[in-house]
């Protein structure tokens, strides 16, 4: 029993600097008049899909929150009024025991904060180094850039809406003549070189020097429908693998972070993955047991994404003309309310069945590598191989052709 109980003592002396009960005291100013109030979410988290964001008022720009969490988490700050108006600049805080002092302003000014707690130290290490190294560049590449943008503007001086039009659909064009064309294009390169070079040179400090902060940011790069196709993911997936898979054992972020790197490898020609899902009468079952050997399209959508459902209602008529040659279609709908699924699917008129995925319980967007996204989906054959990632109508007729002969 001594090794048993010894190796206990170890572990938990590993983990008991993140995973004791966190109090983290946050306070601060806006001096944006038009915030109410700040929303407190976990960052990664989609605020459309959770039922108990923090809610935080604002009075005479001043706030406070006493913050309590199981373990150490990396969080957003969001002001009502940007996120009302889809342009945000969030304050990024770590959860630990500690009390964070926070000043917001608009839309163009960076919060600040200010925080004594080791990780938070650590996040701010972080940016700070990089940000010496590489906002010289940035500065440089904008200057270049508005200096080329001064001249183009003179450039269309006098054109009416039309020729304003055709001007700048000719400058984007590869085939332009316009000689001041290849600068524009040439100073776009040169500014995303730039950011991708402080990208790698953000993982690569991260490996350095493992911290939470790096933990959260490779649970969130991971998990998006870009990791799949971005050239930053190699450099995540070999961090993870060789430095951060053995450091905060046990922390949630792994499990995470392990859905998402399973994710990548949903792509045609590999087996789809299974999860639980809820039945539409309330039981938990595994999305397996409702397949029926047909040609499946998972179709994940939200009553609150447009493209979702502009995308699902183009699947009704494949539907109604295959359902009965072995294609079926089960939707998987994101809300944070069951209602807004059911007046949702009455208004569209999806004839298949649907689930619900309530506030994220299943983690199934970020299992399917989605989970920036209010949709996406998967077309699979009858033995559970993906033929598809997302396919509008007209490639998914084709494949029913070939697949339903």
């Amino acid at each position: 029993m001594r090794p048993i109980i010894l190796s206990f003592i170890v572990m938990l002396s590993a983990i008991s600097g993140w995973a004791q009960g966190i109090t983290c005291h946050i306070e601060g100013t806006t001096t944006d008049s038009c915030t109410t109030r700040l929303y407190l979410v976990e960052s990664g988290a989609d605020i459309r899909t959770q039922s108990q964001v923090i809610s935080i008022p604002v009075v005479e720009g001043r706030f406070h929150y006493t913050l309590q969490s199981d373990v150490m988490r990396y969080y957003e700050l969001i002001p009502d009024n940007q996120y009302a108006n889809g342009s945000m600049r969030p304050a990024y805080l770590i959860a630990e025991n500690q009390t964070l002092l926070i000043t917001m302003g608009g839309e163009d000014d960076k919060p600040i904060v200010k925080g004594t707690g080791k990780e938070t130290m650590m996040m701010h290490r972080c940016i700070e180094e990089l940000d010496a190294r590489f906002n010289p560049l940035f500065e440089a590449a904008d200057a270049r850039m508005d200096s080329l943008e001064a001249i183009l503007r003179k450039e269309v001086e006098g054109m009416d809406e039309a020729q304003r039009d055709a001007y700048w659909d000719d400058l984007s064009s590869d085939e332009s003549k316009n000689p001041l064309a290849s600068i524009y294009r040439q100073a776009e390169k040169d500014y995303a070189a730039i950011l991708q070079d402080w990208r790698i040179a953000t993982v690569k400090w991260l490996e350095k020097h493992p911290c939470l902060y790096g933990l959260s940011e490779m649970k969130s790069s991971l998990a998006t429908y870009q990791a799949r196709t971005a050239p930053l993911t190699p450099y995540y997936v070999s961090s993870y693998k060789h430095t951060y898979s053995n450091q905060y054992k046990g922390h949630p972020y792994h499990m995470s972070i392990q859905d998402a790197l399973q994710s990548l490898e949903l792509v045609p020609g590999n087996k789809y993955i299974d999860y639980e899902v809820t039945n539409s009468d309330g039981r938990e079952v595994a999305l397996s047991s409702l397949f029926t050997g047909k040609v499946i399209y998972i179709d994940l959508w939200a009553s609150w994404c447009g493209p979702c459902r502009k995308h699902a209602k183009a699947l009704i008529p494949l539907y109604e003309q295959y359902k009965e040659k072995g294609f079926q279609v089960i939707g998987i709908a994101r809300e944070s309310a069951e209602e807004s699924m059911h007046k949702a699917v009455a208004k569209d008129g999806y004839p298949w069945v649907n689930l619900l995925e309530l506030n994220d319980k299943h983690q199934i967007w970020l299992k399917n590598g989605i989970n920036n996204a209010g949709g996406g989906g998967f077309l699979i054959d009858q033995e559970g191989t993906i033929l598809s990632i997302y396919p509008e109508a007209e490639e998914t007729e084709q494949i029913l052709q070939d697949h339903l002969r």
